[in-house]
């Protein structure tokens, strides 16, 4: 049989949800038997990448130069304008890949516009990941930023109208949470994303606390910013041996600049995760707005931290049956007292972590995700 599975970006080009997420599907088409052509976004200045389980591999350059013509084009054409975003030669490459698959599959719906139009006569599966307009609308009342708020506000209905679009072709709708198949065209199905599950190692856990995730990505950095100037003073003034380690991709200016002498350190790029999460004694995810706090939040069970963070992220990353073991935490200073809590007593920060990792390694695992999504992509192509 043979697979068509279309992705924002390439798995290989940098670490979002969504390039997770895409190699999700090649390990479990490669499961189920699938011969697989992936076609895919090659941002500006990132080398191919050919993944496991992909026999083809079609680019889709995303310029610049493209995004500023398709940011426009879009709002004239009445789409949201984050498809703008990836704008590209999807066309092409889609042509290119050929007709006669068994199953088409096809990640976010910001996608959706470029290739809809390319896609062939078979079933087609479409993977949200999250839901877009319910997170426009979320953003419309939360974002620090008048303009941002005015923003989403003129890009959640839109979203809503593709996201309807979208689903009335496709014959398997998932998301990765049960909140975000909640606030999508039904009956979209939750399939977590989970996390990949090690082997747990020596944990030597001084008093760290750690942040992970892109950090130029804008809901990461309105947490960053609240962690480093509300939360973290609240926490080093009475704990100054403390260290606050915030660790992912792209910080911004004003981040690298903050002194060593705040007890905070800037790790960029990081270099072993697993490694960096098992280092720390607590993670905080103080993170209100956007997505992809669900693989924050299980990278971080996986490590054996402790767990402080807000009620949207613990709502987001729990399942039926399965409920986030973290200590929820709404405001500043609700955040800097269990943080200091945990730090000041290491054993009880360790049967938390301990806990938190026997949760994942029951309802998280990857692999097992991996075989069900393996089991109804096989089940819509038959």
């Amino acid at each position: 049989m043979r697979a068509l599975l279309v992705v924002p970006r390439l798995p290989g080009t940098g670490f979002t949800g969504d390039r997770v997420r895409a190699g999700q599907h090649l390990a479990a088409l490669a499961r189920a038997g699938f011969e697989t052509t992936l076609v895919g976004g090659l941002p500006d200045g990132r080398p191919l990448s050919f993944p496991a389980g992909a026999a083809r591999v079609l680019p889709v350059p995303v310029r610049g130069s493209s995004v500023l013509a398709g940011i426009p084009l879009a709002g004239i054409a009445g789409q949201p304008l984050q498809t703008g975003l990836l704008a590209g030669g999807w066309g092409r490459a889609l042509r290119e890949a050929g007709g006669g698959f068994d199953l088409t599959v096809v990640l976010l719906v910001r996608l959706w516009p470029h290739v809809e139009a390319h896609l062939g006569a078979g079933p087609v599966v479409l993977d949200y990941i999250d839901a877009l307009a319910a997170g426009a609308r979320f953003a419309a009342a939360g974002d620090p930023a008048l303009w941002r708020r005015l923003y989403w506000r003129f890009e959640a209905p839109r979203l809503v109208r593709l996201e309807a679009r979208a689903a009335r072709r496709c014959a398997l709708l998932l998301a990765t949470s049960e909140r975000d198949a909640s606030e999508l065209p039904p009956p979209t199905r939750s399939l977590p994303l989970g996390v990949v599950v090690g082997e747990p190692g020596e944990a030597d856990r001084g008093p760290v606390v750690a942040f992970s995730g892109r950090l130029g990505y804008r809901p990461n950095e309105i947490a960053v910013k609240r962690l480093v100037t509300r939360i973290w003073p609240r926490v080093f003034s009475k704990m100054p041996a403390a260290e606050l380690r915030i660790g992912g991709a792209d910080p911004p200016r004003w981040l690298r600049r903050v002194p060593p002498s705040s007890g905070i350190r800037v790790v960029s790029p990081v270099a072993d995760m697993p490694r960096f999460l098992r280092e720390a004694r607590v993670v905080a995810a103080p993170v209100a707005l956007g997505s992809g706090t669900q693989l924050k939040i299980y990278e971080a069970l996986e490590a054996g931290a402790a767990v402080v963070a807000g009620p949207e992220v613990v709502a987001r990353s729990s399942t039926a049956g399965f409920a986030v073991p973290a200590r929820i935490a709404s405001s500043d200073e609700a955040f800097a007292r269990e943080i200091l809590s945990l730090l000041a007593d290491p054993d009880q920060a360790a049967r938390e972590g301990a806990a938190g990792r026997e949760a994942v390694l029951r309802h998280a695992d990857r692999g097992r995700f991996t075989e069900e999504l393996s089991g109804l992509l096989l089940q819509v192509a038959t």
